[in-house]
């Protein structure tokens, strides 16, 4: 399953976010191979997290990020999606990857980042 709608503009944000997520085994190159899925099927991805590297989520196959006009785009397999990661797993990410950027800004202004969770709506806040 790819996301296209949910693009990933930077790949040192998105390893940031990843790494935030406990995802710290990230591969990088061109057209890695994915494994674990279907061999009729081949997928091949920019940015992989290795199904080895993540044992305590037993994965089916590895994820990952394909680099496409929009950004990177995740590559996964709809039962790890499902049920090993967690429906909500795309939105964990992109909230970490807002997170990294907002992180990323302070540094760069030379304030701080303060995090505030609202029900189930997390606001950060840059000041400098």
């Amino acid at each position: 399953m790819t996301f296209d709608s949910q693009a990933f503009a930077n790949a040192e944000l998105l390893i940031d976010a990843l790494s935030d997520l406990g995802f710290t085994d990230v591969a990088r190159g061109q057209e890695l191979v994915l494994e674990g899925w279907d061999r009729r099927d081949k997928r091949t991805a920019d940015i992989v997290i290795r199904r080895s590297g993540v044992r305590d989520k037993r994965l089916l196959g590895d994820i990952g990020f394909q680099k496409t006009a929009s950004g990177y785009v995740a590559v996964i397999d709809d039962m790890d999606l499902n049920y090993k990661l967690g429906r909500d797993w795309i939105t964990k990410l992109q909230t970490s990857y807002h997170e990294a950027a907002a992180r990323k800004m302070a540094k760069k202004l030379g304030g701080t980042l303060t995090r505030q969770l609202i029900g189930k709506t997390v606001k950060i806040r840059v000041k400098f």
